[in-house]
């Protein structure tokens, strides 16, 4: 390969300003423990209510929807009709963009009486008004992950 085709990594930005502080992480990490609650809770506007107006959430299927209202209408349809699940989100990384705006690698493991899945997802956040908001959520399915 060329230096053309890759710069030096002096000469490369990175995206993060800063690794998150201690409050910080320990905010965001309750966002996703409370998340977790209202999975098992199967309750989906406790779920969805710290995603923005404008949210883009894309399933580990593929399927995309655009708006909190539309969002939550797939979430509440899942949880009433899914079995009783446990759930976990173990944060991967954790980078702030600015102090306002963070990207979270997150791994989100379901168990339920019949199976376990995982899935692997990109979290947008941002902060406004003292509390982190959702803005956007990209899902993935590990392969080989589903255990019956």
């Amino acid at each position: 390969m060329s230096s053309r085709e890759h710069a030096p990594s002096s000469t490369r930005p990175t995206a993060g300003i800063s690794d998150a502080g201690p409050a910080t992480i320990a905010e965001i990490e309750a966002l996703f423990r409370t998340m977790e609650s209202a999975l098992e809770a199967k309750d989906a506007a406790a779920f969805d209510q710290p995603f923005t107006e404008d949210v883009v959430f894309i399933t580990p299927a593929g399927a995309i929807f655009r708006g909190w209202d539309e969002m939550h209408g797939y979430h509440r349809k899942r949880l009433s009709a899914g079995p009783d699940a446990r759930a976990h989100f173990e944060l991967l990384t954790l980078r702030l963009l600015t102090p306002e705006h963070a990207v979270v690698n997150v791994e989100q493991t379901l168990r339920t009486a019949e199976f376990s899945v995982a899935n692997r997802g990109t979290w947008v956040l941002l902060r406004r008004d003292k509390a982190w908001w959702v803005c956007s959520v990209h899902n993935t399915n590990i392969a080989g992950s589903v255990e019956t």
